[in-house]
């Protein structure tokens, strides 16, 4: 028989009052109640979460084939302080790449950028564009998490020496999710907020964009268009010349790269925006779904010989296609919700980009 402490006994007491108790005691460091909730659920986590506090616990409330679970373990949260000087030099850091990203794509040299600094001047509208887009889709999530009570870090900025000249920006959690509504709701905040920001600048930008000769040389790249973007484009240029096309201005590609960005986080794969979306709608399926959607993306790689779909599923696969459940993982979302993930599955499919990049 197991031996239970005078506290166990007092949330024994606390649990019956919303639980119809089958089973109790503790499995792998968890006092684990098994049952049939009496009220509602978001009810009952919300009872138990505010007594659990008084015991520095956390509960985590999930469900089998038969039973509710309720399952309470000592609160671990990591109480750290952000290093504004790191995120401070990332930034800087960036803003650098960023600056010689698109020197770069206008096809100047290394050479020439050393030799004349000013040429990457030309790069401010792309820098400030992109770090604008990329910038409010984390302070997005920052801010639905903040109003959700969870503790993350502030954005880093991922510097990086690529056509791009970063891997974006992330912020980290440090404490979990307390239900499927935060989840989803902190999940969709960063892509609305980029994907209209970069509806916005692509349409500022394409005002100083011009139907031009093509000119190609050992640098030339091709970039490819999503449903969206080049619907945008055409209403611009209704009729270009055959032989011709259309310059791209750095507010353009700026756009463009936050159309692909937003794409990207929408994926509903692991940790993704769009897998905290998939699990807050699909819960223990949302395993399955990666996979699958991992599956296809390498399928399609091969299919468009581009290489950065298969690269980024392999990248999730190490990463891990798993997905933390939050604190309440059985009270499920309301209809609203609902509709607002089939939009964002509309974003997905107009701003997904086949090949986005290749050299010619």
């Amino acid at each position: 028989m197991e031996s239970f402490n005078t506290s166990d006994w007092e949330l024994y007491n606390d649990v019956s009052g919303i639980m119809e108790i089958r089973d109790w005691g503790y499995k792998e460091g968890f006092l684990c109640f098994h049952g049939i909730l009496k009220v509602p659920s978001a009810e009952a986590f919300r009872l138990i979460f505010s007594r659990a506090k008084l015991y520095g616990l956390l509960p985590y409330l999930a469900s089998d084939r038969e039973d509710v679970i309720l399952k309470l373990t000592p609160e671990r949260i990591k109480k750290r302080k952000d290093n504004i000087l790191l995120h401070t030099a990332l930034f800087l850091i960036t803003v650098a790449t960023t600056l010689v990203a698109w020197a770069w794509v206008d096809e100047y040299t290394l050479k020439e950028m050393i030799s004349s600094p000013g040429v990457l001047l030309k790069g401010i509208p792309f820098t400030v564009s992109l770090l604008m887009i990329l910038g409010l889709h984390e302070l997005s999530h920052y801010a639905v998490s903040l109003r959700y009570g969870i503790k993350v870090s502030l954005p880093y900025f991922i510097p990086f020496p690529n056509i791009l000249g970063t891997m974006g920006a992330v912020i980290v959690g440090r404490s979990p999710f307390p239900n499927r509504k935060s989840l989803f709701d902190v999940g969709i905040a960063g892509p609305l907020a980029s994907f209209i920001l970069s509806l916005i600048v692509l349409i500022i930008g394409l005002q100083g964009s011009k139907i031009v000769p093509p000119v190609i040389t050992s640098r030339t790249f091709f970039v490819g268009s999503s449903l969206l973007y080049d619907f945008i484009c055409r209403l611009k240029f209704s009729h270009i010349p055959y032989g011709y096309t259309y310059s791209i201005t750095p507010m353009m590609f700026a756009g463009w790269v936050g159309f692909f960005v937003t794409a990207l986080n929408l994926l509903p794969i692991g940790q993704l925006d769009g897998g905290h979306i998939s699990y807050a709608i699909f819960g223990r399926y949302h395993k399955l779904i990666t996979r699958v959607v991992i599956g296809l993306l390498v399928v399609f790689g091969l299919l468009y010989f581009s290489p950065v779909w298969i690269i980024i599923g392999v990248l999730v696969m190490v990463m891990g296609t798993t997905h933390a459940p939050p604190l309440d993982d059985i009270t499920p979302l309301k209809p609203c919700r609902i509709w607002m993930a089939l939009f964002a599955l509309v974003i997905l499919i107009i701003c997904f980009i086949p090949v986005p990049i290749q050299m010619i």
